[in-house]
């Protein structure tokens, strides 16, 4: 993977990281994100975390959101006895729909993203034999779409696919989601329309793969 040109063009690595968990998760007024959930997303700590926030928020990035009531957290006191904390309110953030640039800043994000399509393959490669990988959702700005990522392959080792598909995750700052199938069962879902692979196919994707020559 080359050099993050993000990180390099803002100069701030930890700024970098969240400026991509809220454009990748587009969160809005209606859900905004605490400290602790960025700060978990983007892999930083709390502290770093607070610091980048007060700077987007002065740029007009971000907006302060509600405060989020945390649920009480149970226990066990020291003779096995359940005890609870009282309820905790935190501090929550959403994307400035009315910020001048977000259009501008949310395409610039995504076009230089460190995650290129070669890698995503790379990443996928010893899941399974691969024959058909495309990018769709989050991957072209999209979340509305239903899944981010369709993996085709035989000999699928789910665990492994699992494992290579959170990797990936850190960097984006969201979780990707992701369906897979067989090469004999993508082939037939798309001989009878189905509506998963259209609502893919039919709106803006990238195709990674097709060693299996399918979708030509």
């Amino acid at each position: 993977m080359g050099e993050d040109f993000l990180v390099a063009f803002l100069g701030n690595q930890s700024r970098a990281k969240l400026v991509r968990v809220f454009i990748f998760n587009q969160s809005d007024k209606s859900d905004p994100l605490t400290v602790v959930q960025l700060a978990k997303r983007a892999g930083l700590s709390t502290q770093s975390t607070n610091r980048e926030i007060k700077i987007l928020e002065k740029l007009g990035i971000i907006k302060r959101g509600k405060d989020v009531v945390q649920a009480k957290k149970k226990g066990k006191g020291a003779r096995g006895k359940k005890t609870s904390h009282g309820a905790k309110q935190e501090n929550s953030w959403f994307l400035d729909p009315e910020f001048k640039y977000l259009r501008a800043l949310s395409s610039f994000v995504h076009e230089i993203s460190p995650i290129r399509y070669n890698h995503i393959l790379d990443v996928l490669k010893n899941t399974g034999r691969l024959s058909v990988v495309i990018a769709s959702g989050c991957f072209m700005g999209d979340v509305t779409r239903p899944v981010d990522l369709i993996v085709v392959a035989d000999n699928l080792n789910e665990n492994r696919l699992e494992n290579a598909i959170r990797s990936l995750e850190p960097l984006y700052g969201r979780e990707i989601r992701y369906s897979t199938f067989g090469t004999m069962e993508f082939s037939y879902r798309l001989t009878i329309q189905d509506h998963l692979i259209r609502d893919i196919l039919d709106y803006p994707n990238m195709i990674l793969l097709d060693r299996a020559g399918v979708l030509k």
